[in-house]
């Protein structure tokens, strides 16, 4: 089995860079988030939870999964340091069971690039919703500069949506809501989010 480059890089994820990136990726999100109710929210590849920790005063609960220990590690480091009491952590393959499942919200943030079958996880992710829950995807849009053989190089808004579509989500719909510099493989790129409804 190969190393997972997540755990490699940890320790050091959370750089001026990418916390910046997680700043401006929230501004845009928090207007589409129930926030402030009483919902369940599962941050799925979580890392180190630059967006999640933040949501964890306007949700009921966050659920922190993602499959490299070591971003769990250093994620659970920092909810303990701001003594966070409605946050859980999970590993990937530990949370199918768990109690806290059915959610209302789901966060996939610059994950759907690196799993390489996109409607295989569409569709774990749609059973662990509630009815009428939403699944919300930040990601890259399609970018033809970006070729990487472990990472998708963005998706096409439109056929993302057809395929929420197919799968039973109610309603979707998704809008560029960022440009960035040198962000995607180290070139410029634009981000989406997108909203699907149970």
């Amino acid at each position: 089995m190969e190393p997972n480059v997540f755990n490699q890089i940890a320790n050091q994820y959370d750089t001026a860079e990418r916390i910046q990136l997680a700043r401006r990726i929230l501004e845009k999100l928090n207007p589409t988030l129930s926030l402030g109710t009483k919902k369940t929210l599962l941050d799925f590849g979580c890392g180190t939870g630059l967006l999640g920790i933040p949501l964890t005063e306007h949700y009921q609960e966050v659920i922190f999964v993602d499959d490299s220990t070591v971003m769990l590690e250093v994620l659970q480091s920092k909810i303990k340091a701001n003594g966070i009491q409605n946050a859980n952590t999970m590993a990937t393959g530990d949370f199918t069971g768990s109690k806290v499942l059915p959610v209302d919200e789901i966060l996939l943030s610059l994950v759907l690039l690196h799993i390489p079958d996109t409607e295989k996880i569409l569709r774990f992710l749609y059973d662990l919703l509630k009815p009428g829950g939403k699944l919300f995807v930040v990601d890259f849009d399609k970018n033809q500069k970006v070729s990487h053989p472990k990472v998708h190089n963005g998706f096409n808004q439109k056929d993302l949506q057809e395929l929420f579509i197919k799968i039973g989500f109610r309603k979707v719909s998704s809008s560029t809501i960022l440009e960035e510099k040198k962000v995607f493989m180290n070139e410029d790129a634009s981000l989406f989010l997108l909203v699907a409804e149970k």
